[in-house]
């Protein structure tokens, strides 16, 4: 299916569509490469790096040129612009007599992340990344995490997975004691910013919503060896689910995309060139807020300014109404912390002076937790590298038609299913396996670059299983040598062993794949590589997987919960069920922080729905149903 052109209707002033890569299509621009040793694949590498890199320098020195145009009071200032808080910032601005300002860290959005299939595998470095460390916790041994630093945030940078979770998470989100968050009363607001464009699953009604300003697809096209290993999961007993957003997830299944041929951010979704236009609304990049400030005095304080770190200089901006913390769970809470606003002895130890005492500000760190056993599925004769004209080929197809292997996201399929470790009662599947492509040189020339076409030609398949809802938690803390620097990150991967057992029977089923028709046929077979350590145990046991995985674990890079909602029972719930933070008036968070813990699947669709019903909550507290034309 080719992709329409809405989308692209939508951003016609802005410059996205990728002709950055056009110089690849050329079989000029591989001639000095012809007489290396390299594979087509490491050499087409070597030349997107180089494209890339050039398009980041020139990127800087455009964001080096950015004016501070902030002009208060406001108000409502968004401190964030990433998934969730360009959506705010773009509802909030409907109000035409509300003047509302959005602070982002990072610069304005290059065309270098539209194309879907590379996401973070060239956007690296200071310019797209927070580039934050995990302290070493449990099986965590300290590892660099991948947090977007542009407008858009993540949903700038990420595989694009358009996953909303399972009903059963809202519905527990509400058992808790969270008010208006039941699958029932969300399902609106996830349908208010969807622009389905596949009409099969648009149809569906019930559960999706066409015309929204985020666009959602499935892929447009599917790696024939994606279909295989979809195919041996059906054949081990999986059954297939055409639509992971409907009525039903747990199975295999394609996955859907923000993407219409290009990555649809938050950023160019709900922040048009016509929304920026907005006479009320000031879009301020390059500002890192260090803090919201409070009023002084008796009686419950209030947030009345917010100061920031700007283009120019450090500056004060006045607020009239409510400032929203949209910055995501690492920085959300450390804004909340810096502002006096956190667990009293911690702030006092760091420094600052403790204004609210909230103990669970920066605590319940969750997030889907992985461990790697080292299992790939070889393929023969469906492998390719790719050729130097496959991959040239492969390129003018996306430049020119928007179709391809380069269409495609990392994983373009899950398998999420209910282990036998999952509670009685409880729906929710508590492991989802990505199912995608990795490739893999046996060998390489001297001096060539590592191939990473993300996974537009291959010759292995990973395998990866993943605790959708583990019971180990972390924190965030200040450092105290900087507070205003990079926060302490305490994962506490598989700090509660028992985090393992599902993912031990997800590798099970991962050797179940062997015995199938669809391996045989195609000459697919599973390997795995097994430490001299472990050669000794009984293969396919729970002893012998947390044997391979050597006591390393890691996080999926969806954080949530570090500014958890709840009622008022809940004494380290940081905001209301309405995301208002408590002991404070005029501030709010809105953003994958508030979540209780982590849904089933990956985030970003999430944080849009957050973002829609906290701005819906902002216009009924403040009595307002106005909006622009």
């Amino acid at each position: 299916m080719a992709p329409t052109t809405s989308y692209l209707h939508k951003t016609k002033d802005i410059m996205v569509q990728s002709m950055w890569l056009a110089p690849l299509t050329s079989p000029a621009a591989w001639t000095a490469q012809a007489q290396t040793n390299c594979s087509a694949a490491s050499v087409f590498a070597a030349l997107l790096t180089a494209i890339v890199t050039k398009g980041i320098a020139t990127a800087q020195q455009k964001a080096k040129q950015t004016k501070d145009i902030v002009q208060g009071p406001y108000d409502f200032i968004v401190i964030g612009g990433g998934s969730s808080g360009s959506v705010v910032a773009s509802r909030l601005s409907e109000v035409s007599s509300w003047k509302v300002l959005l602070l982002e860290s990072g610069a304005e959005e290059p065309d270098l992340g539209m194309v879907p299939a590379l996401y973070n595998r060239y956007l690296t470095g200071p310019f797209y990344d927070w580039q934050y460390t995990s302290q070493k916790s449990a099986w965590d041994a300290g590892r660099s995490i991948y947090r977007g630093k542009v407008m858009g945030g993540c949903s700038a940078v990420n595989a694009l997975h358009y996953t909303r979770g399972n009903a059963g998470d809202y519905d527990h989100w509400r058992s808790l004691g969270n008010t208006g968050w039941s699958y029932k009363e969300v399902l609106p607001y996830f349908k208010k910013s969807e622009n389905n464009l596949d009409p099969a699953i648009a149809a569906d009604t019930i559960h999706h919503g066409k015309g929204g300003l985020q666009d959602v697809m499935l892929d447009s096209y599917l790696a024939p060896n994606t279909q295989l290993l979809m195919q041996a999961y059906e054949e081990a007993g999986i059954p297939s689910v055409q639509d992971v957003n409907g009525a039903k997830q747990i199975g295999v299944s394609r996955a859907p995309s923000s993407s219409n041929g290009e990555r649809v951010s938050t950023n160019r979704a709900f922040l048009t060139p016509a929304v920026r236009k907005r006479p009320n609304l000031t879009v301020q990049t390059g500002a890192t807020v260090r803090r919201v400030i409070l009023s002084s005095g008796p009686g419950k304080p209030r947030a009345v300014a917010v100061e920031y770190d700007g283009p120019q200089g450090r500056k004060t901006v006045k607020l009239n109404k409510a400032a929203v913390l949209s910055a995501g769970s690492f920085n959300s809470p450390q804004v909340l912390m810096l502002s006096g606003i956190g667990p009293k002895q911690h702030l006092s130890d760091v420094g600052i002076k403790p204004i609210v005492d909230l103990p669970g500000v920066g605590q319940r760190l969750h997030d889907h937790m992985y461990a790697k056993g080292n299992v790939k599925f070889q393929l023969s004769k469906t492998a390719t590298l790719g050729t130097q004209q496959q991959l040239i080929s492969t390129v003018s197809q996306y430049v020119k038609q928007r179709m391809g292997p380069l269409t495609a996201t990392g994983n373009p399929a899950n398998v999420f299913f209910r282990s036998k470790y999952q509670k009685a009662g409880d729906p929710r599947p508590d492991i989802q396996i990505p199912i995608g492509g990795s490739q893999y040189l046996t060998s390489k020339g001297k001096n060539c670059a590592t191939p990473e076409t993300a996974g537009t030609y291959f010759n292995q398949l990973g395998f990866n299983a993943i605790n959708l809802h583990p019971k180990s938690r972390g924190q965030i803390l200040l450092n105290k040598t900087d507070p205003y620097g990079m926060p302490l990150i305490y994962y506490n991967i598989f700090g509660d062993e028992s985090d393992l057992k599902p993912i031990y029977e997800a590798f099970r089923l991962a050797v179940k794949l062997n015995s199938t028709k669809v391996f045989r046929d195609n000459g697919i077979t599973m390997s795995h590589n097994v430490p001299s350590q472990c050669a000794k145990l009984t293969f396919n046991t729970d002893e012998f997987w947390k044997c391979t995985f050597n006591g390393v674990g890691s996080a999926n890079g969806h954080p949530t919960s570090t500014c958890s909602m709840g009622p008022d029972s809940d004494k380290l719930a940081v905001v209301t069920p309405r995301l208002e933070v408590r002991g404070v008036y005029g501030l709010r968070v809105i953003d994958a922080s508030v979540m209780p813990g982590t849904p089933s699947g990956n985030t970003n669709a999430v944080c849009v729905m957050i973002g829609e019903v906290g701005s819906d909550f902002i216009k009924q507290d403040y009595k307002t149903s106005e909006s622009v034309a």
